[in-house]
């Protein structure tokens, strides 16, 4: 399934990111730093909102419904297919599907996306070649490979849509299902923290990715909030896409000298960081920006412990969502329906950064938003007979 020591190809954006926290070590936003992250809100229920999302769950939301004999399943392989590997996020659901599927006796299969059409729709014909089980993707829209994923239904092939607001023009069948994740609720925590901590008055710049109607969805998520909690803020979206990565820096510096008085830099995901940092440095107005972003993972977790440029950063539990994914692939591949599914999201801050251990046993474990007993939980859904 993977190559050793964990996943090899997602080394060089992990690598990048790390190198990004290194290089925000030395060129911090001193008069954003004295701000400090405390809350500044005149509005108690926001704030209370704000400060439950900074907390650990109690327990996850794990799935009541057995699910029946997975025996006949058995020797199987599962294809996990993220949009790109330049997400370290999708190397830990890939890590902990892997691991899920395992206890079942079904191998999983990666295929790197990496963010393009052609290599997408390559990954998906692989994987209906190979007759496999099931194929699982993450962050790809059906319409990125709409006569891939028809051709694999047609074959009897499972397809799961996973971190996508499910299609209208494709909704869930006997052979189709959707597990959103917490795009929606990563982004629209980050107006709340940002409203929560303006007292509500930001001027807001938000890289928002054009990768697809879901990642578009989500900001138009957050900006109502924005509308509807904050008449006194003012957001700036500024458009980046992962196929012009390399544009993103300027793109952004851009967005900034365009917007006066700018006082929050929104990374709509982790994997934009670094651009989005660069960008906020090229425009010589880093000193005055807070730092924001969504798809918390290590590295950029990292950069809210050392106090440069990030003040908060949304994640999503990813190793949660990875045996999430298992028990939803499961289902469709004995023909059951799905229940609901929630993947849960914390804020992290400069104020609770410490509250977490910063490692990467702690982040594989899902300690990080709750208690890590979610293993044996679906395990004991998924009784053999």
């Amino acid at each position: 399934m993977r190559d050793t020591p964990r996943f090899r190809r997602v080394l060089r954006p992990v690598l990048a990111l790390t190198a990004l926290a290194l290089v925000a070590a030395g060129c911090g936003n001193p008069a954003a730093d004295t701000a400090g992250s405390g809350s500044n809100s005149t509005n108690s229920a926001l704030a209370a909102e704000v400060e439950k999302l900074s907390e650990a769950r109690d327990a996850y939301p794990v799935p009541t419904e057995p699910v029946g004999d997975v025996s006949s399943l058995r020797g199987k392989t599962v294809f996990y297919i993220p949009i790109t590997q330049q997400a370290h996020q999708f190397a830990i659901t890939a890590e902990a599907l892997s691991k899920a599927l395992a206890t079942v006796g079904i191998r999983m299969q990666l295929c790197n996306g990496n963010s393009n059409p052609s290599e997408v729709s390559a990954c998906v014909s692989q994987a209906t070649a190979a007759n496999a089980g099931a194929i699982v993707t993450d962050s790809i829209p059906y319409a990125l490979a709409a006569n891939g994923f028809d051709a694999a239904q047609v074959k009897g092939i499972p397809v799961l849509i996973t971190d996508q607001i499910p299609d209208p023009k494709h909704p869930e069948t006997t052979t189709l299902g959707y597990l959103e994740g917490g795009g929606t609720a990563s982004l629209t925590a980050v107006a709340k923290w940002i409203i929560n901590d303006s007292g509500g008055t930001a001027k807001v710049v938000v890289n928002q990715s054009t990768d697809s109607q879901s990642t578009v969805a989500y900001v138009e998520a957050a900006k109502k909030v924005f509308d509807s909690e904050c008449p006194k803020c003012t957001v700036t979206i500024n458009k980046i896409s992962s196929a012009n990565y390399s544009l993103i820096a300027s793109s952004t510096s851009s967005a900034l000298l365009r917007t006066p008085g700018a006082n929050y830099l929104v990374s709509e995901f982790d994997q934009y960081l670094q651009p989005t940092l660069g960008g906020a440095q090229q425009s010589g107005k880093i000193a005055s920006l807070k730092g924001a972003s969504a798809g918390a993972q290590l590295p950029g977790l990292k950069m809210v412990e050392s106090k440069n440029f990030l003040h908060a950063d949304i994640g999503q539990a990813s190793v949660f969502q990875g045996w999430a994914d298992a028990d939803a692939v499961l289902r469709l591949m004995l023909g059951e329906p799905l229940p609901e599914y929630e993947i849960p999201v914390r804020i992290f801050t400069r104020d609770n950064i410490a509250d977490i251990e910063l490692t990467e046993e702690a982040e594989e474990s899902g300690e990080w938003y709750g208690p890590t007993d979610f293993p044996q939980k679906f395990g004991a859904l998924w009784k053999e007979s």
